[in-house]
């Protein structure tokens, strides 16, 4: 009993040899690793492959948790024998210029976070990166990892200095893991199956990914990448989530394989392969119309594109959350089927002047309205209003006229948000899908389709015609409109709807 308890006490001491300290992981195996030394470490230090302490010889696998943690006067690292660096080993070690690791083989979670000294770092036989590894490691240029296989998630975050990263064996990416590297132009990842959400983000000098095995691009991947000009989606990529493209605005083509079963491209956007939802449209500029086999816009869809001054989206039931929210150019928009916004769907479109909400919605998220400043007109068409937290400005629920349908001022009063509008105005409301009576007027005149109000020139409102079956047949600014079958016609004229026949 006597001899167990003593071995058992020895194999948790820990001694000190030559200034570096240590812990006995097993007294089978003689391992240790390093440990905290009380007075930190400082200068230049080199960790031996084995250490004799008391007539025993161990082998130094291990940089313990906390080993290193803000030793702010350490300037250099060897160890030519560890395989394994815990969680925080060298964590604010800001003095830090050099690491040679030649056998490591996992790096633990913050493992070198904030060694904002440290440039470069080979590490030939690790196969893991772990969360926040090199977080805010800002003077980092190069990192060489052959074998790695998995990055944890903000990995290398706001390492601001990087400029290249290959990854031949990486085949996971955490979420965030090089987001703000703003320096970094070039991605090589043969590889690579899962890109995690935002794992490029505000790579703002990116301009070349590759990416041949890809699997599944999470949300934000390449966001705010604003020099990626091209992207190449394989065959193999059938998990895209949300807009992975937000605020690429130099992302002139998608090109999605033939062969993919899931994703098609087309104009700049990037579809599923039923063209029923709209993933993303980067680089959406001045007026657009949505295809009419689209019925969902997808989250973030349109998010921050300032060039996009209108939108039709004649078929589209769901609007997506943040599908246009930033959208600071965007002035119309016209959704006569929709169903569902989503949350801050709308958020931050500060040139909106008009919003027509159809009977047809049932869900508005929070914030979908949120700093739309420039409101001055909202039409609804409920009989009953829907119940929903928008968040309209203080100053457009005092100066916006709210237009809801003749005989429900006094029900408008009682539900909130509409009940905080100071004009309330009743609208008889007539035409298609329960869109207002026009200012403008539509006639047919001699065979044509014609337009009084509009001058005809490039400034007057976008002019739209829609054949009975929903094809569209004219979009443009003429007032006057001929070549036309006979048949029923719907024509929108800015945010109004019309229906004529010839």
């Amino acid at each position: 009993m006597l001899l167990t308890l003593v071995a058992v006490t020895a194999s948790a001491q820990d001694f000190e040899v030559d200034g570096i300290c240590y812990n006995i992981l097993s007294e089978d195996d003689r391992t240790v690793e390093v440990t905290e030394n009380p007075n930190d470490y400082a200068g230049d230090v080199v960790i031996p492959g084995e250490v004799t302490y008391d007539g025993s010889t161990y082998s130094v696998t291990t940089i313990g948790k906390d080993a290193f943690n803000y030793c702010e006067a350490l300037t250099s690292v060897e160890m030519p024998a560890v395989t394994t660096i815990g969680e925080y080993a060298f964590c604010w070690c800001e003095a830090l210029t050099s690491v040679e690791m030649p056998t490591v083989t996992t790096i633990g979670d913050v493992a070198f976070g904030y060694c904002s000294a440290l440039t470069s770092v080979e590490m030939p036989e690790a196969t893991m990166v772990g969360d926040h590894a090199f977080y805010y490691c800002s003077a980092l240029t190069s990192v060489e990892m052959p074998e790695v296989t998995t990055i944890g998630r903000e990995a290398f975050s706001f390492c601001s200095a990087l400029t290249s990263a290959e990854m031949p064996a990486v085949t996971t990416i955490g979420y965030y893991a090089f987001s703000d590297c703003s320096a970094l132009t070039l991605v090589s990842m043969p590889e690579v199956l899962t890109i995690g959400d935002g794992a490029f983000n505000f790579c703002s000098a990116l301009t070349s990914v590759e990416m041949p095995a890809v699997t599944t691009i999470g949300e934000y991947a390449f966001g705010w990448c604003s020099d990626l000009a091209y992207i190449h989606l394989p065959a193999s990529c059938t998990s895209v989530f949300s807009n992975p493209f937000v605020y690429c605005i130099e992302l002139k083509e998608i090109v999605v394989d033939e062969n993919n079963p899931n994703y098609l491209s087309a104009d700049g956007a990037l579809y599923d392969k039923g063209k029923t939802t709209l993933i993303g449209w980067p680089t959406a500029e001045g007026d657009i119309t949505i295809p009419q086999s689209v019925t969902t816009i997808g989250e973030s869809a349109f998010e921050s594109c300032s060039a996009l001054t209108s939108v039709s989206m004649p078929e589209a039931t769901t609007i997506g959350d943040g599908a246009f929210g930033n959208c600071d150019g965007l002035t119309s928009v016209s959704m006569p089927s929709a169903t569902t916004i989503g949350y801050g769907a709308f958020y931050y479109c500060s040139a909106l002047t008009s919003i027509d909400i159809p009977a047809s919605v049932t869900m508005i998220g929070d914030y979908a309205f949120d700093e739309c400043s420039s409101l001055t007109s909202v039409y609804c068409y409920w009989e009953q209003p829907l119940e929903c937290e928008p968040e309209f400005e203080d100053e457009v629920m005092a100066t916006a006229t709210l237009y809801v349908p003749t005989g429900t001022v006094d029900t408008y009063r009682s539900v909130s948000p509409w009940s905080k509008f100071i004009n309330i105005e009743e609208k008889d409301y007539s035409g298609i899908a329960g869109t207002p009576q026009s200012e403008v007027t539509v006639k047919v005149i001699d065979g044509a389709i014609s337009i009084e109000g509009t001058d005809g020139t490039a400034s007057a409102p976008v002019v739209e015609v829609y054949s009975a079956g929903g094809q569209r047949v004219y979009r443009g600014t003429d007032s006057s409109i001929g070549g036309l079958t006979h048949g029923v016609y719907v024509v929108r004229v800015g945010g109004t709807v019309h229906k004529v026949a010839l």
